[in-house]
């Protein structure tokens, strides 16, 4: 009999072995790939960070031979009348504390906070499972997260989506508790996030629906404090940035993008020789958006009140067909427009975009026993990450379908009645 149940235990633990040494295997990739590339995304960051602290207009400041090195974004089109920098003042203030490191210790401690960011989103989720297989299984689907084109795209350019979805994940699993003083968290957590990324507004409706005071008054406060900071370091930041998004809106559905005027960029800029700091090692990259899928019907450009009007529709039709109920279900649907709000703004959408599923996935898992075959959908879009990452495909379609995939995960936490019913 202990030879019996010594077994599964020993299995166990090696499976837990192999996993951790999988993970710090993939994260040593991550490591050698960001040592020898220039972080294109976070560079933009860096440098609009940089110029929000200075005073300068991080959205439409454009580089000269003589400004500081610091400022200089080589990937900035000039001539584009905006930056490449298309985050809120407040993500940029959060970004401050690492740009004010030399750049390339600003990557690695950036590389750090994503995959800390990762961690932290495999713990949250981890004490939400009661059963050790579920704990092992939503391990290994995180680990194999780590492997797929959407994780080393995000790396390779050095995106921010993770640490939204770790804040989404403290959010879902808090949102419902009854003591005060911790239900002050998620309302924080929600005003934080819609400061960090307007698009996700929809945060606020547990809170409107459900009535909850306190959440409520955390939210607002949050909320404030996010665009208040930024406005007195930079008075005008925050109209900088609305003007500068309404501006990239009409270069991205009018698809405009002019060549820009040659000018002499030093050879080595802050420590990285220019080849670096312009390089990535990441070539597979798909626009996903309604906006891009439409053009490639012949449909452009597009209004954008009309997608965004589309959006609306499909929330509120999605609110009147759950009958929202206070738990983690409504929650998770939430969360999983997070991953769906993305194709309606007009705006890039790639695969780093995608990290914002891990969630939806965590919840999948959770649910799976009411779900019937629901988490041997999971890996499916992993697979295909994996596939792309390691063979390098060109073809749109090709990059597109784990894309497409998760959308199908997302759709099923939209409506948990209808797939708890079709995946028996």
């Amino acid at each position: 009999m202990s030879g019996t149940s010594a077994r599964p235990n020993f299995k166990s633990q090696a499976a837990w072995i192999v996993l951790a040494a999988l993970a710090l295997f993939s994260f040593w990739n991550d490591w050698k790939m960001v040592s020898q590339t220039g972080s294109i995304d976070f560079r933009n960051r860096v440098t609009g960070a940089r110029l929000l602290l200075a005073g300068e207009d991080a959205y439409h400041y454009k580089w000269l031979p003589g400004a500081p090195a610091g400022w200089c974004d080589v990937y900035a089109n000039r001539a584009h009348p905006v930056t490449k920098t298309t985050v809120t003042p407040a993500m940029l203030l959060l970004t401050s504390p690492v740009a004010a490191l030399p750049y390339p210790a600003a990557q690695r401690a950036w590389l750090l906070l994503e995959w800390a960011c990762l961690l932290g989103i495999w713990w949250v989720w981890l004490a939400q499972f009661p059963q050790g297989w579920q704990r092992l299984l939503w391990t290994a689907l995180l680990t194999g997260f780590s492997y797929t084109l959407a994780w080393k795209h995000h790396i390779d350019r050095g995106q921010y989506y993770i640490i939204l979805a770790l804040l989404l994940s403290v959010w879902i699993t808090r949102s419902h508790v009854r003591n005060q003083a911790k239900a002050a968290l998620p309302g924080a957590l929600a005003g934080l996030l819609i400061a960090l990324r307007p698009p996700l507004f929809l945060l606020i409706a547990p809170f409107l629906w459900f009535r909850r005071p306190e959440q409520r008054q955390s939210a607002a406060f949050a909320l404030a404090a996010a665009v208040i900071l930024p406005f007195l370091l930079n008075g005008g930041t925050w109209s900088q940035y609305a003007q500068a998004m309404g501006e990239w809106s009409h270069l991205y559905r009018h698809n405009d993008n002019p060549a820009p005027g040659a000018i002499a960029y030093p050879a080595v800029i802050e420590g990285l020789k220019l080849d670096q700091l312009s390089h990535y090692a990441v070539p597979q990259y798909a626009d996903s958006s309604l906006f891009r899928l439409l053009r490639a019907c012949g449909i452009a450009p597009v209004p954008a009140p009309l997608l965004l009007a589309a959006l609306a529709i499909s929330l509120g039709f999605w609110v009147r067909a759950t009958k929202p109920a206070e738990d983690g279900t409504w929650l998770t649907g939430i969360a999983a427009w997070s991953f769906l709000i993305d194709f309606f703004l007009p705006a890039y959408r790639n695969p780093y975009n995608d990290v914002l599923i891990l969630n939806v996935m965590a919840w999948l898992l959770l649910k799976s026993e009411r779900q019937g075959a629901a988490q041997n959908l999971l890996g499916f879009p992993l697979l295909f990450g994996y596939i792309l990452a390691l063979r390098e495909p060109s073809a749109l379609w090709m990059i597109h379908l784990p894309t497409l995939l998760l959308t199908g995960l997302t759709l099923l936490a939209l409506w948990p009645q209808a797939a708890a019913s079709r995946l028996k």
